[in-house]
């Protein structure tokens, strides 16, 4: 659990996207649903990559579901919109591959890893 130092905001800062990350995080890894605080970090982050795909695809959905205006520059404008939002799912895809694999490789790579009890320090 020592990977990283988590800092502590002062009374009255406002809550930036990082504190609420460490703070998810660490209550997965004291709660046991993450092995380390990077791989709880990387849930986190795919959880909220997760809910932000939903909120896309529904209004995408909505947006689909629109008839035609009689404004030609409505509809383009429309028309742009959708492609950008499938632009966006696509990315946001790409971003939950990656994370997959982060945590794929995280998870091998601490298993390879003893337990903090059996570690030798290295000043001994």
């Amino acid at each position: 659990m020592s990977e990283g130092i988590i800092p502590l905001r002062r009374r009255g800062q406002k809550q930036a996207a990082l504190d609420r990350v460490d703070v998810a995080a660490v209550e997965l890894l004291v709660s046991g649903q993450a092995t380390s605080l990077q791989a709880a970090r990387a849930e986190v982050i795919l959880a909220d990559l997760r809910a932000q795909r939903d909120q896309m695809t529904a209004v995408l959905a909505d947006l689909r579901s629109r008839e035609p205006s009689a404004d030609p520059q409505f509809d383009a404008a429309h028309a742009n919109l959708i492609t950008a939002i499938n632009d966006g799912i696509v990315q946001i895809d790409v971003f939950i591959a990656r994370g997959r694999v982060f945590l794929s490789e995280a998870a091998q790579s601490g298993a390879n890893q003893p337990e903090a009890s059996e570690r030798v320090p290295t000043n001994a």
